[in-house]
């Protein structure tokens, strides 16, 4: 009995010393609670506040992050989570993505005629960022496979907010098949790991020693079935099929945070997990996989999108793409690969909110739902149209903007891997990834074409509020400000990066 008590004691300090390392998502946890009580109350005063509260929750989980992430602990909740540097921009990232998406909401004219739910909607935004938040700091598997599983809950009913149109139902139900597909898969595998491994600790020395005394072949069975719930999370092939419809159906603030947030989360997970990996005598068969899978996504969202006429699912394959381009980047085993995935990710989050935004306003404005829709439109709104050409150029990869520099710094540690090891795959995924850049700019450019060169027939005038127009220069000045100054940015990474709780 007193053993038991010694025992209850000893894991209650352990949670009391670790809780401050979840100081962010305990803000989180709290506001969800708030907005899901007074979403209780039918006041329109209430109603009003709710948004604002949100906003409240993301801006203070954002203020813990930049100023620490974590207080009077040791950065480590029982051997689950992590609170280290890495955890800690991806935090900051995933609560800015959180405050875009609550203002890019304001804005929009379907969610704010919502009668009901509007308390449910934001509150699920708060619990999907808490998800992304706990994906970037588990070090248990276990605790990857539940942060997961409550991004994805929080996802498909975010995906259903508008329930009265057949393309959120049709999205929301291939989303949830796809889904529980890729959970499935992703847990077998993790029971493969811990049956070879004993523990579910991967970032620990125990994990990777008995990787390396594994048969090799049950470890590279493993780790592709735990890759592809990683892989449904980023939009990656051959789980990528959900996209373009929710893409689709789903609305626009949601499809942003779609874009980014899991996206980011995923990526920081197998930035994680991967190292697990780096030797390419004991886990070429792994490595030659992720390659693989890189190609495929590079290939197929590029030149699916070039066919694309609607720009929903445009942009859902370009998502794809990118996808792809962060696969290359996690192979550049032996330098400094991890900086350059963040860099990527900041530039993602800027340049696919802006583009949503732009899209929003037409949407609502006009109705567009083609690529033809856009004609003439940015000879008419100048500012849109000027806007428009910064963020699609920066998607392409093309300079002076900071989407050039995210590509560059991917290309150069692939090839600077490739020289050190001579790998042949290297040498592929570099040749795939500048050829591909450049078939991206036959499909975006085809934005601004429509916007410029082709005469407006439609009647009736967009106003663009002067909120809107600060959004936009918002999402466009890190763009440009990153491509002339990226070492801002990188240094505070590196030290960032450096830190260990």
């Amino acid at each position: 009995m007193n053993e038991q008590a010694a025992y209850l004691s000893q894991a209650i300090d352990a949670i009391v010393a670790g809780a401050g390392a979840l100081l962010p998502e305990l803000l989180l946890a709290g506001f969800f609670l708030l907005l899901v009580s007074l979403d209780l109350f039918r006041s329109q005063v209430i109603t009003r506040l709710l948004p604002w509260l949100a906003l409240s929750g993301l801006f203070a989980a954002l203020v813990v992050q930049v100023l620490g992430g974590y207080v009077n602990g040791n950065g480590l909740f029982l051997s689950l989570l992590l609170s280290d540097g890495l955890a800690r921009y991806a935090g900051i990232l995933f609560s800015a993505a959180g405050i875009f998406t609550v203002l890019l909401s304001l804005q929009n004219k379907r969610l704010e005629r919502m009668a009901q739910g509007k308390g449910e909607y934001y509150a699920l935004l708060l619990m999907l960022v808490l998800g992304l938040n706990l994906m970037a700091k588990s070090v248990n598997l276990l605790m990857v496979f539940l942060a997961i599983e409550m991004v994805s809950i929080a996802s498909y009913i975010l995906t259903l907010t508008l329930k009265d149109e057949k393309r959120a139902v049709e999205a929301g139900l291939k989303y949830i098949l796809y889904g529980a597909l890729s959970a499935g898969v992703m847990l077998y595998g993790m029971s493969f790991f811990y049956g070879l491994t004993g523990t579910l600790h991967y970032t620990s020395d125990m994990f990777g020693l008995s990787l390396l005394q594994a048969n090799t072949q049950l470890v590279t069975v493993a780790a592709v079935l735990v890759f592809a719930g990683f892989f449904f999370k980023i939009s990656a092939v051959p789980f990528h099929f959900w996209a373009p419809d929710v893409y689709q159906g789903a609305p626009m603030p949601v499809v942003a945070l779609f874009s980014t947030g899991p996206k980011m989360a995923g990526v920081i997970v197998i930035l994680r997990f991967i190292t697990a990996f780096a030797d390419p005598l004991a886990y070429h068969d792994v490595q030659l996989f992720l390659g693989i899978a890189a190609i495929a996504t590079l290939v197929i969202g590029n030149f699916t999108a070039l066919w694309q006429q609607t720009p929903r699912r445009l942009l859902a394959y370009s998502s794809v793409s990118h996808a792809g381009f962060l696969l290359t980047g996690l192979l550049a085993f032996g330098t400094n690969y991890q900086a350059s995935i963040l860099f990527y990710l900041t530039v993602l989050l800027f340049m696919n909110f802006g583009i949503f935004l732009f899209l929003q306003l037409a949407e609502d404005a006009y109705g567009v739902h083609k690529l033809e829709d856009f004609s003439g439109l940015g000879r008419i709104h100048p500012y849109l149209g000027v806007m428009v050409v910064l963020f699609v150029l920066s998607l392409t990869g093309l300079p002076p903007l900071a989407g050039f520099m995210g590509k560059l710094l991917i290309f150069s540690n692939v090839w600077e891997a490739y020289t050190v090891g001579q790998n042949t795959l290297l040498l592929i995924l570099f040749g795939t990834g500048i050829i591909l850049t450049g078939v991206a700019l036959f499909y975006y450019i085809k934005i601004p074409y429509y916007l410029f060169f082709k005469r407006n027939f439609r009647e009736g005038n967009l106003v663009v509020s002067l909120s809107d127009k600060l959004l936009l220069a918002l999402f466009a000045l890190p763009l440009l400000v990153l491509f002339f100054k990226p070492d801002l940015l990188l240094n505070w990474m590196q030290q960032l990066l450096a830190q260990t709780p």
